[in-house]
């Protein structure tokens, strides 16, 4: 029976997917639950796989990795990114890649994150975990909350999730201002936001929140220098990557008192370690990476992967980023 490993489902929910129960009654499948902690570790899992699931960018497909994966024949992408795979190598080594295309992969995902987004905005504006924690203690009102009507809210990237988090914005008739490399000030209106230039977003914002892809050049484009131009009342939002921000320069910023706060989805290190300073870190709120993953971005993250897994042991592979292998 084909060999199937899937990687890594942390929440441990795929297997309550119909699509995902489909498989397992076709084929030998195994789910890992937990993080690898170590190539070595991720190549005792799959060494032996015919196919491997692989949920979005959690596991780094190198040359290494794969040359020492000999029975793998198929490697099924949950998500559109490719960037954690060495496709040269991969082809080289005769494994095929299949990847959903983003109108396969459904709008869920993007949906979930921007109301990640808002449940970030909201939880720190209204002090939510600090109520909850006072009241709890037998406390009563410790402070006034922050309201959201006439504030400014600054997007870094205006695609499909700044879009949506600006129409909740607009909503709340909250000033939107937006900057991307590509955006034109002819082009924002038509997306309930203003052009403004990547140093106003920082000067001119509240709340500045993050929805720019993880490209090379990306890498670090909030430090210490953007930092230090907000407002001090001014909070910072990730749901984006965690590498658009400089992890030191964001330390600094919010030890210092320099920004009011920070509301984070996404890390440096994924699981978030245990020691981790932001876990102490009293002016932020961070929650564990759940962007997408509502039950339905779940399930239509994880299904259209399990599609191409069932076409191609059906003898027709579809989908195919590397279609040379097949010769």
């Amino acid at each position: 029976m084909t060999r199937v490993v899937m990687l890594e489902d942390y929440l441990d929910y795929a297997k309550q997917i119909p699509s995902v129960q489909a498989l397992a009654a076709r084929a030998d499948l195994h789910i890992h639950t937990t993080k690898a902690s170590s190539e070595a570790e991720t190549v005792a899992r799959t060494r032996e796989a015919d196919i491997v699931v692989t949920i979005r960018d959690r596991v780094i497909y190198t040359e290494s990795l794969l040359a020492q994966l000999g029975h793998l024949s198929l490697l099924s992408v949950c998500g559109t990114r490719l960037s954690h795979i060495d496709l040269a190598a991969a082809t080289r080594y005769g494994v095929l890649i299949c990847a959903p295309s983003a109108a396969e992969q459904g709008s869920h995902t993007k949906a979930a994150t921007a109301e990640q987004t808002w449940n970030l905005i909201m939880g720190l504006m209204k002090d939510t975990v600090m109520n909850d924690r006072a009241m709890r203690e037998g406390k009563w009102q410790t402070q006034p909350s922050r309201g959201l009507v006439g504030k400014t809210l600054g997007l870094l990237g205006l695609g499909a999730i700044g879009q949506q988090v600006a129409q909740i914005a607009n909503a709340m008739r909250m000033r939107v201002i937006a900057w991307s490399p590509n955006l034109t000030p002819e082009r924002a209106p038509a997306h309930g936001a203003e052009y403004a230039t990547f140093e106003h977003i920082f000067t001119d914002s509240d709340i500045v929140s993050l929805h720019a892809p993880m490209l090379p050049e990306n890498r670090d484009m909030v430090g210490e220098a953007e930092l230090s131009l907000m407002p001090r009342h001014a909070i910072l939002i990730n749901t984006a990557r965690a590498g658009l921000v400089n992890e030191n320069a964001l330390r600094q910023a919010l030890e210092r008192g320099t920004i009011a706060g920070a509301g984070f989805d996404v890390y440096w290190e994924e699981p978030l370690p245990g020691d981790h300073w932001l876990r102490r870190q009293a002016n932020v709120l961070i929650q564990p990476h759940l962007g997408g993953f509502t039950d339905e971005g779940y399930e239509s993250l994880i299904t259209p992967a399990i599609d191409n897994v069932m076409a191609f042991l059906d003898g027709t592979p579809v989908n195919l980023v590397n279609p040379e292998v097949l010769g």
